[in-house]
């Protein structure tokens, strides 16, 4: 018995070049792009976050201490 792949009418079934393969490169460089700028928005929004948050902290020691 052959190790082929036939469909169910017994032709033999060729596979798909690998032209698509160029395509998936392409996403997956512009997807790599996109998730790297959200890691940066992502640190930036903490710290945006962080800073706001010892500004308060600043405040309210300030207004205990008085």
């Amino acid at each position: 018995m052959k190790g082929e792949v036939v469909d169910m009418d017994g032709r033999t079934r060729r596979d798909r070049p690998a032209v698509s393969d160029f395509w998936f490169a392409q996403v997956d460089v512009r997807l790599n792009k996109i998730e790297y700028v959200v890691n940066r928005v992502e640190r930036q929004v903490w710290l945006i976050v962080c800073a706001a948050f010892v500004l308060v902290a600043l405040d309210v020691v300030r207004a205990v201490a008085v």
